[in-house]
């Protein structure tokens, strides 16, 4: 969750700049001192001065605020109510500057004095607990986010977000999820970073059932993200749900979501694995004429082998013959010839034969071998011999082509002595 850690933190970092530009800042400081003098519970030369302290904020003139408020607190009365707003003030002040660990170190001594009225102590808190997160300290920031939401009665969904992603920083990604949930179903308009959060954390926990719930649910909201999709199926795979791993792809492909390469492969090779291959090489037929996927080697092995697999002999023949065009290579017509004996068609065997050993082979050895094979099919027994002859010198396929030999020439025997008895009669 590293990236995500770093996003959460800058997040927090421009949410509390945006705070201090808007003139929220000062805003949260003074309230409470205007409240409460008229509470006669501030003194009122401390809330003079911090009024004035307030217009050189309002100015940016921060420089001289943080001096004056350094006087200030060097003046002000010990452990009362006066420290405290001041010890606030600073800290806000030092928060404006970018000097996060001055600012918490003022806002942790007003908390510590408890002076504060509730609501602004928990405020307070709650700034801390977001200066924390700001520097990744989010066990830190755990202690006083968890103590401020408490003290929520509706709480905003970018409350719980913020607590979700504190949690989830922790590493408690079981707790971070009830706040997530919070959020989405909180009947606003839903963002999808809190949509990836749930998702990230449901993959973290190894929750694949939630993760699937937690994808459908992105899903219905963004149906043309691509990604979504993706994991989904992924998740459907990882729970031996292959067939609706499959079903999603299918759908997604459908609605013209898909855009990954591997997203295409998986949906090729789930329909070969679980015994749709016809479905899979027509997808893929599909998406190399829509140029989605490169007419490339790796591609058209993938839908020959998807079309063989179907047991559609004529396109996979066909496809093979490409593939022997785009790698200048034998094997692709080794391939050919197999389908052909599996048929028993020797001739076409042959010919796609001698087109192998043409060309370049990785075992031209398992190429000769076969072609004994189909030429003693075909009673050339002469031929078929000095394939099984040539076969038997590639160490791979020496011990099967010798076999071979001495059946082809028992047969060779058997047939010229057939032969002659026929003549004979």
């Amino acid at each position: 969750m590293r990236v995500r850690s770093q996003v959460f933190a800058a997040n927090t970092i421009r949410y509390m700049r945006r705070f201090v530009r808007v003139g929220l800042l000062v805003a949260a400081v003074t309230g409470a001192p205007s409240a409460l003098a008229a509470g006669n519970s501030v003194s009122a030369s401390t809330f003079k001065e911090l009024t004035s302290i307030q217009e050189k904020i309002s100015a940016n003139q921060t420089a001289a605020a943080l001096q004056d408020l350094k006087a200030l607190h060097a003046k002000v009365e010990k452990d009362s109510l006066d420290e405290a707003l001041v010890l606030q003030m600073l800290g806000y002040t030092e928060m404006g500057n970018n000097n996060y660990a001055n600012a918490i170190d003022y806002l942790k001594r007003s908390l510590a004095l408890n002076k504060l009225p509730e609501n602004v102590k928990y405020n307070v808190g709650y700034m801390v607990a977001q200066l924390y997160a700001a520097q990744e300290k989010y066990q830190e920031a755990l202690i006083f986010a968890e103590a401020w939401f408490k003290t929520l009665a509706s709480p905003t969904p970018d409350q719980a977000i913020f607590m979700a992603n504190i949690f989830a920083q922790t590493g408690d990604y079981a707790k971070a999820i009830p706040y997530v949930k919070q959020a989405i179903n909180s009947g606003k308009e839903p963002r999808e970073s809190w949509f990836q959060l749930y998702i990230a954390c449901s993959f973290e926990l190894k929750d694949y059932a939630q993760a699937a719930e937690a994808l459908q649910a992105a899903i219905k909201q963004w149906p043309k993200k691509s990604e979504y999709w993706e994991q989904l199926a992924s998740v459907y795979v990882l729970q031996g749900k292959d067939m609706k791993g499959l079903a999603s792809l299918q759908l997604a492909w459908k609605m013209g979501v898909l855009e990954k390469e591997s997203s295409i492969r998986s949906l090729v090779q789930l329909s070969v694995t679980k015994g749709v291959p016809e479905m899979g090489a027509r997808l893929l037929e599909s998406a190399l004429g829509q140029q989605v996927v490169p007419r490339n080697e790796a591609w058209v092995d993938l839908l020959a082998n998807a079309w063989l697999a179907a047991r559609e002999t004529t396109p996979a023949v066909t496809v093979f013959e490409e593939l022997a065009g785009i790698t200048g290579s034998g094997d692709p017509y080794v391939r050919i010839a197999n389908i052909y004996v599996e048929q028993a068609k020797w001739k076409p065997a042959e010919q796609a034969l001698r087109k192998a050993l043409n060309a370049k082979l990785k075992e031209p050895g398992k190429a000769w071998l076969i072609l004994g094979i189909v030429m003693t099919e075909q009673t050339q027994f002469d031929q078929g011999l000095e394939a099984f002859r040539k076969a038997r010198a590639y160490a791979y396929s020496e011990k099967q082509a010798g076999s071979w030999l001495k059946y082809a020439e028992d047969l060779r025997r058997q047939h010229n002595w057939v032969t002659r008895n026929q003549s004979e009669s």
